[in-house]
Formats: C-alpha cells, sequence, structure tokens
C-alpha cells in the first residue's frame, strides 16, 4: 500500500477520533446542564454501587443515583410511574424478557452508543435501542463429593437417566430459559422433552443462588440451569461445586437502554456510554461476572469460551404467558 493511502487512511482516522472526542465533549457538557442522572437496575446493590461510583468518580459534577430491586417488581415500578404520568428513570437495566417488554411497549429511546461496536450480534439490536452489558449462563452443577466428574451428566438427554430421579434443582421461574430450550429444540421435540425431564420429580423453587448454596451443602447433587458465574464465585471460596456446559448453554441477557421519556437524556447517554465501557467491563469481570464486551473476558474465560451458548431470543417475550402457563403446567407448579 503506498505511502499517499496510508496518509490519507492516517488523516480519515485522526479525523473520526476528534469528531468522536468532540461528540463526548459536547454530550458531557449538555449533561453538566441537567446536573441528574438517574438509574433503575436489576444487579444486586454492592455491584450496582461499585458501577456507579466509577461513575461518579468519572463525572463528579452529576448527582448520580440508582434504585435498584428484582425483575418482576422493578417492571411493576416502570408501568405504574408512567400510567401515574411520571418518568423517574433516565437509563434502565433488566434481564433480557423483563426488558424487551418494556422496548415493546415503547419505552426506550434510540441511541447508538460509540461502546456498541465493541458488542457481538445477538447482544445489541440493530437499531440502537439496546445493548446487553453482562450475561448469566444457565449451566449444568453438581456437588463434586456426591458426582465423580466421569459420572457428571455431559448431555441434557443424560438427565433423563433413572440414577438422578428426585436429585436436581431448578429455578421454579426460569421462563426465559425455558422458552429459549423449546426454540433450540423446536416446540414439539422440547415439549417433549420437558415432559420427560419434569417426571424426574426436580426440587422447584426460585431463586439461582439459594440452589446453587444446596447443591453445594449436598442436599442434591444436581443443579439444572444454574448460573455459571455464581458457582465460581462459590468455588473460589471452597464450595465442592463444579459444571458442565450442557448443549445448548442459554444466555440471560441484560440490556441497558436509554428512556424515551428521560428527564436527562444527555446524562443518560452518558452513563448509557459508561455501562457499555471497558471499565464497566472490567468492574464487571470483578464480580466473576461475565461481560458482554468482546475485548473483556470474564474471569475465568472457560465461562463463556469454549461452550455452546445460545443467546436468548429476545423476541420470545412476545409469547411469555404462554411459555409460563406452560412452564407451570409441565412441572406441575401452582
Amino acid at each position: 500500500m503506498s505511502k499517499v493511502i496510508w496518509k490519507i487512511l492516517g488523516t480519515a482516522f485522526l479525523l473520526s477520533a476528534l469528531t468522536s472526542a468532540a461528540i463526548g465533549q459536547g454530550l458531557e457538557e449538555l449533561a453538566r446542564k441537567e446536573g441528574k442522572v438517574v438509574f433503575y437496575t436489576t444487579m444486586n446493590a454492592t455491584e450496582s454501587g461499585r458501577i456507579m461510583d466509577a461513575f461518579k468518580k468519572k463525572y463528579p459534577f452529576l448527582d448520580s443515583t440508582f434504585y435498584r430491586t428484582g425483575d418482576e417488581a422493578l417492571l411493576n415500578k416502570v408501568e405504574t410511574e408512567a400510567r401515574l404520568g411520571q418518568h423517574l428513570w433516565d437509563v434502565i437495566e433488566l434481564t433480557g424478557f423483563a426488558g424487551y417488554h418494556l422496548f415493546l411497549k415503547g419505552f426506550y429511546a434510540k441511541y447508538d452508543s460509540p461502546e456498541r461496536k465493541y458488542f457481538a450480534e445477538g447482544f445489541k439490536d440493530k437499531e440502537g435501542y439496546w445493548t446487553s452489558h453482562y450475561t448469566n449462563t444457565h449451566i449444568l452443577i453438581y456437588n463434586t463429593r456426591m458426582v465423580p466428574r466421569d459420572q457428571a451428566p455431559k448431555t441434557y438427554d443424560d438427565l433423563l437417566h433413572p440414577r438422578w430421579k428426585g436429585k436436581m434443582v431448578s429455578d421454579s421461574k426460569d421462563y426465559e430459559w425455558f422458552a429459549n430450550m423449546l426454540k433450540f429444540m423446536g416446540e414439539e421435540k422440547g415439549i417433549a422433552y420437558m415432559k420427560k425431564l419434569a417426571a424426574q420429580d426436580l426440587r422447584m423453587q426460585p431463586g439461582h443462588t439459594l440452589l446453587t448454596q444446596l447443591v453445594a451443602a449436598g442436599e442434591v447433587p444436581l443443579g439444572v440451569a444454574m448460573y455459571g458465574h455464581r458457582v465460581e464465585q462459590m468455588k473460589r471460596q471452597g464450595a465442592p461445586l463444579e459444571w458442565v456446559g450442557l448443549n445448548p448453554v442459554v444466555l440471560n441477557l441484560h440490556p441497558v437502554a436509554l428512556s424515551a421519556r428521560a428527564q436527562h437524556p444527555n446524562a443518560g447517554k452518558l452513563l448509557v456510554d459508561f455501562l457499555l465501557s471497558r471499565d464497566a467491563a472490567k468492574i464487571i469481570q470483578s464480580f466473576n461476572r461475565i461481560p458482554d464486551r468482546i475485548d473483556v473476558p470474564p474471569d475465568p474465560p472457560s465461562l463463556i469460551k469454549g461452550i455452546p451458548i445460545f443467546p436468548s431470543d429476545l423476541s420470545l417475550v412476545k409469547d411469555y404467558n404462554r411459555y409460563v402457563k406452560l412452564f407451570r403446567e409441565i412441572f406441575k407448579l401452582s
């Protein structure tokens, strides 16, 4: 390639960088005038606090606050506030189905953050309304004192063996995992499989962390569709746990989005940029969670590398009530 072409490309790159810097500086000035930003999230309070502290350090001129609760509660809060004409949040993060439900109802503003280029397809929409900043993997876990490594299930069909009857736990509200499993398997085959799995007398109750603790304590040997990062956290604390990435490993996304009715839209854009930034991804990495940025691997990398991942198809939420009904009927949940 000639020196002239290199010079042209170099100049173009420099102009692009200067333009991005100018846009960023302009956004910061507009945010400074707004003076505040409000973040709604489902990430636990300690982790949310760490990320927001880092944001405040970078933008000390903003009054940055966050509100944290679970998916259902946050979804209800947002919709209730909207009915009352209150638009209190600027940026939100929920799990995939809940977040996509808000997207379909028009709660999100289009904002194509410059950080979105670091996220692969399947982890963001094409129009720029949402981007997932971290992921939960649904994996099989087992107690290493009760199950030798060479006897641990390697496929979903292995879970149907008589030896595992009455010896597994699973979350009683894992509707998103269920819906994506039916899509992966094909609905007819998927429903047939789930009925066979239900016949294994799984212990069903809400709370992935609690269920992981039950497996670690030896109350049951297997946990189906548990969160990979939680297992790694407990392993580092000495828990007798190991995991297997059965095919598919459904990924539970956590989309970040700007409110279509944001009172502080420019400060909100700064927060979206930060949540999708490398700095925020490194903080997420430090929790043993799985950042969705392509340039920040999880700790350990094996949480995502080399396993058969299947990012959640958020459009399935359109049939959410049907999936909930099917799930509860199949697993005989009142």
